[in-house]
């Protein structure tokens, strides 16, 4: 086993230990219950929104098949 190879693993397990000490602890009720706290929920609403709106326009811009005559190629290519 190399040097390094030790030296990950016991970053990692260090890592794990400081995460698990950290996940004890829980904001107060002064952070949580803010007036001024972000709306992630409508972010995320508005993201699928955006989506849905796009999907439209594109489906709206695409050429139909019914437009294209089937008597005309697309393109002329020589030989």
């Amino acid at each position: 086993m190399s040097t390094i190879t030790l030296f990950l693993a016991l970053l990692g397990i260090a890592s794990i230990i400081v995460l698990f000490y950290f996940l004890r602890f829980k904001a107060s009720s002064r952070q949580t219950d803010r007036d001024n706290r972000i709306p992630w929920n409508k972010i995320f609403f508005q993201r699928e929104r955006y989506n849905e709106t796009k999907a439209s326009l594109e489906k709206k811009n695409s050429p139909k098949v019914s437009e294209q005559t089937s008597g005309q190629d697309d393109a002329d290519f020589k030989d």
